[in-house]
């Protein structure tokens, strides 16, 4: 990957995570923050296997769910 397409990927995933936060708000002003904070990653790893199953990469879905 060149330096170009790595920073491309890093504004669109900035871009991503500020999109994810701006939705899940909500959220943190019913006391949900700490939700919030332990799903977005979570919720980011997914993109990430969705964007290589479309590219045909072929990897199972892994998901870790917090505990409360």
């Amino acid at each position: 990957m060149t330096e170009l397409e790595e920073e491309e990927t890093a504004k669109a995933l900035g871009q991503f995570l500020l999109s994810l936060n701006l939705l899940l708000k909500p959220l943190r002003l019913y006391g949900q923050s700490r939700y919030v904070d332990a799903v977005t990653p979570e919720i980011e790893k997914l993109a990430w296997q969705l964007h290589w199953r479309l590219e045909g990469i072929d990897e199972p879905y892994e998901i870790e769910i917090p505990h409360w």
